[in-house]
């Protein structure tokens, strides 16, 4: 009972999976209740699936609104030649990876009109002829809203060589105490397990200069990866 949880791991086509470790008998009632509800929507005539309907009504159950957006920001990146110019250059969605442009173009465009949420456009300005997210400093001990979204738009997932968790812990490269400065340059997106292996005896990280952001990982056993920023969309 105490390993319960939920995770997501991308699908193909643009879906993704969705699943909940439960104790059984909560496992078993919250399918019930699903099933109930669909079995009653198809005999009131409705035209979906049985596994369409329990699916829709997961979702609308979880989000508390209808059609499943809720307003729980996502963080959708493409050019604005995707955008605004039908461009095919892929998007990336944090959390999932990377989404068709038509896709993408759909659900920033129609997400306003039949939702009634709000959109928002932050522009990312790059560096020309290197795509790399222009810097912005800050002279904070933590890193402030914006640019933890900064290096989470900039890492997607955590740094750590072979590691592609999700980002939980937004990490000073060189050390705040070592007099490393609350940057973009300096700071890097880390999953838990990472950041907390990462402040034990023998390791050490660096930025490295590069046309993308790059940060050098040495081991107590002596050996250095190197981990780059991905690409962005364009």
């Amino acid at each position: 009972v105490g390993e319960r949880c939920v995770s997501l791991r991308p699908a193909p086509d643009t879906m993704a999976y969705l699943t909940a470790l439960l104790p059984v008998a909560q496992g078993v009632a919250a399918y019930a209740a699903l099933a109930k509800d669909a079995d009653s929507a198809r005999l009131a005539g409705d035209a979906r699936s049985r596994g369409q309907v329990m699916a829709d009504t997961l979702v609308e159950r979880v989000t508390a609104t209808p059609g499943g957006i809720s307003g729980v920001e996502i963080q959708l990146v493409m050019t604005d030649r995707t955008l605004l110019q039908a461009d095919a250059e892929p998007a990336r969605l944090p959390g999932y990876g990377t989404i068709p442009a038509a896709w993408a173009r759909e659900l920033t465009l129609t997400t306003e009109s039949w939702t009634g949420l709000n959109l928002w456009v932050r522009r990312l300005y790059t560096a020309p002829g290197t795509n790399e997210l222009v810097a912005m400093d800050s002279k904070a001990r933590l890193f402030p809203a914006g640019l933890k979204r900064f290096l989470q738009v900039r890492d997607n997932t955590c740094r750590t060589p072979y590691c592609d968790a999700p980002i939980r812990h937004h990490d000073h490269i060189t050390a705040w105490h070592n007099a490393g400065p609350t940057t973009a340059a300096n700071g890097q997106g880390l999953c838990e397990a990472c950041n907390h292996t990462k402040e034990t005896p023998g390791w050490t990280t660096q930025p490295v200069p590069g046309p993308r952001h790059t940060v050098a990982t040495t081991t107590p056993t002596g050996h250095t990866y190197h981990s780059t920023a991905p690409p962005l969309p364009g």
